[in-house]
This record gives structure tokens, C-alpha cells and sequence, in this order.
């Protein structure tokens, strides 16, 4: 029996490229689809609200963020006990907890710390989780008060304590504290 290669070399190029085809083509033929209806719902049930000490600081949108406008004297304790309250507006309770997310403080020679500490009352109250307490370093710094659960209806206060040195002065010493209220 007498084997004709180019006969053979030709039908298993036709073979190779046939399957070549055939699996491209079958490739592209695979196809899924997602689609969403996107609403909008009832918003957040957890919002700032002025408090007693809130004198020219700022509410964004929705109540969901805020700018405090706070300052010590060099060599004081100036306390804001209420400049910005926390409320549930909901009909369950919610966990939060307000964290640090950054602050431009760590090398001011020039402050000796500032504390900030959640109130279950806006009048008073007990002490909610932990004080955050930031000082420059080589301090010691509590970032986070812990997770907390306030009541549905809830308006907790929270609290600034600033404490500059009194070598500190103004325009030039200043800090930019930037917290965040996690809800859940």
C-alpha cells in the first residue's frame, strides 16, 4: 500500500484548522445576562445633628457628614460637651462605632492631646465604649470607641476635650481630625 503524504499533510491541516473553527466558534456563542432594577430606599436612619456647641461649624447632605469648628486656648482645656449629636431615627436599634480615619496631628509638637468620648444623653449620659484619645507621638493613642448599640430613637451627644500647650498659637498651630461613624 502506497501513502500519499502531501494527501495526508493537506487533510490534517483541513482536520487542525476545522477544530480551530469549531472551538472559536463555539466560544463566542456562550452568553449571560444579568439585569437590576435599582431604587432608591427610606436612607440612612443613623444622622448628625447639631448639638448645644455647634456655633458656625457645617451639615452635608443628608445629614450624613459634618464640620466642626472647634479651638482651645494655648495652655487650656476647652471642652465642647455637645457641638454634635448622634441619632437613630429608626424603629430597631443600630451598632456603631466612630473610629478614627485619619488626623494631621502625630507631629504637632504643639498639642498635648484631644480626647473625643460618645454620651448616651444629650443632657449628661454615661460614657459609651471607649475615649479616643489622640496625642502626638511618641504617645499613645486610642483610635476607636468599640462598637456600640444605640437604642432605636437614641440621640447620643459626643464630646471634644482639646488641649493645647502654652508655647501653641494661632494661625499657626492647628490639627485636622477626621472621624468616621461606622453603623451596622
Amino acid at each position: 500500500m502506497k501513502l500519499n503524504y502531501k494527501k495526508s499533510l493537506k487533510l490534517a491541516v483541513l482536520l487542525i484548522s476545522s477544530l480551530l473553527i469549531a472551538g472559536v466558534s463555539a466560544s463566542t456563542y456562550y452568553t449571560m445576562l444579568m439585569n437590576a432594577n435599582v431604587s432608591v430606599t427610606g436612607g440612612n436612619k443613623v444622622v448628625f445633628s447639631p448639638g448645644t456647641d455647634w456655633g458656625s461649624s457645617t451639615m452635608g447632605d443628608g445629614n450624613q457628614t459634618c464640620t466642626l469648628a472647634l479651638s482651645g486656648g494655648n495652655g487650656t482645656i476647652a471642652t465642647y460637651p455637645d457641638p454634635v449629636t448622634i441619632n437613630n431615627t429608626d424603629s430597631v436599634q443600630h451598632t456603631i462605632n466612630l473610629k478614627l480615619d485619619s488626623w494631621d496631628g502625630d507631629s504637632q509638637t504643639q498639642l498635648n492631646y484631644i480626647n473625643v468620648t460618645m454620651y448616651d444623653d444629650v443632657s449628661g449620659g454615661t460614657q459609651q465604649g471607649y475615649t479616643i484619645y489622640l496625642v502626638p507621638s511618641p504617645g499613645t493613642s486610642v483610635t476607636e470607641t468599640g462598637s456600640q448599640t444605640i437604642l432605636a430613637g437614641g440621640e447620643w451627644r459626643v464630646e471634644w476635650i482639646i488641649y493645647w500647650k502654652s508655647t501653641a498659637s494661632s494661625p499657626t498651630d492647628t490639627v485636622t481630625v477626621n472621624l468616621k461613624l461606622e453603623v451596622s
